[in-house]
C-alpha cells in the first residue's frame, strides 16, 4: 500500500515525468500504480472472504451453547 510520503513521491515523479514528455517514466509510474491497485483488489477480496466466513459461522447460541449450562 502507497504511503502518504510515497503518493507524494509519485506524484511528484508523474508531475517532471510530464513536463519532461518521458514516455518511459510515465508507463512505468502507471505500471506501479496499477500493481498498487491490483495488490488492493485483492486484498479486499480477502477481507470480504474473512467476513462472509465469520458471518456464515453458526452462532453459539444457534448451536445449543450458551456457556451457562452446567451438564
Amino acid at each position: 500500500m502507497l504511503t502518504p510520503e510515497a503518493m507524494l513521491t509519485l506524484a511528484a515523479d508523474l508531475t517532471d515525468a510530464a513536463a519532461d514528455g518521458d514516455a518511459g517514466s510515465l508507463a512505468a509510474i502507471a505500471w506501479r500504480l496499477y500493481g498498487e491497485a491490483g495488490e488492493n483488489l485483492a486484498e479486499i477480496g480477502r477481507l470480504r472472504a474473512a467476513v462472509h466466513a465469520a458471518w456464515s459461522r453458526p452462532s453459539r447460541a444457534a448451536r445449543g451453547s450458551c456457556g451457562n449450562h452446567r451438564g
